[in-house]
């Protein structure tokens, strides 16, 4: 069991925002969309919740930021059975890596190709 913030929220001017996505990959990606106990959002427009994960295998988080020079900067976090195996930093289109295994690049990868999200450049040293 895995509890995880999820937030989708803007600014009252529309300049800064925050995406979080949860995704359960196993052969393909999966988007999850649990429903868990509302909480107070970071921006004006939105809403947010705290999200228990109950199921077992490999589950991708990823939080994405926009500011106001519209620069998107994130957190990845993959959890293998309710353990943290990797966590990568996503920020001027590379992807790099903070701490974990990083043979679980894969299923990051498998989900950044889904949503299309650019990616320059990958560090998993």
């Amino acid at each position: 069991m895995v509890e995880l913030y999820v937030e989708n929220s803007k600014s009252k001017s529309g300049k800064h925002a925050i995406r979080t996505i949860i995704y359960k990959v196993d052969d393909r990606p999966m988007e999850l969309k649990p429903s868990g106990k509302s909480v107070i959002s970071t921006y004006k427009f939105g809403q947010a919740e705290m999200v228990t994960i109950k199921d077992k295998g490999t589950i991708v988080y990823i939080r994405l930021v926009k500011n106001i020079k519209n620069r998107v900067t994130g957190r990845i976090v993959v959890i293998n059975n309710d353990n943290t195996v990797l966590t990568l930093k996503y920020r001027k289109m590379k992807l790099k890596r903070t701490s974990g295994d990083p043979s679980f690049y894969d299923k990051v990868k498998a989900v950044f190709d889904l949503l299309k999200v650019p990616v320059k450049r990958v560090n998993l040293k």
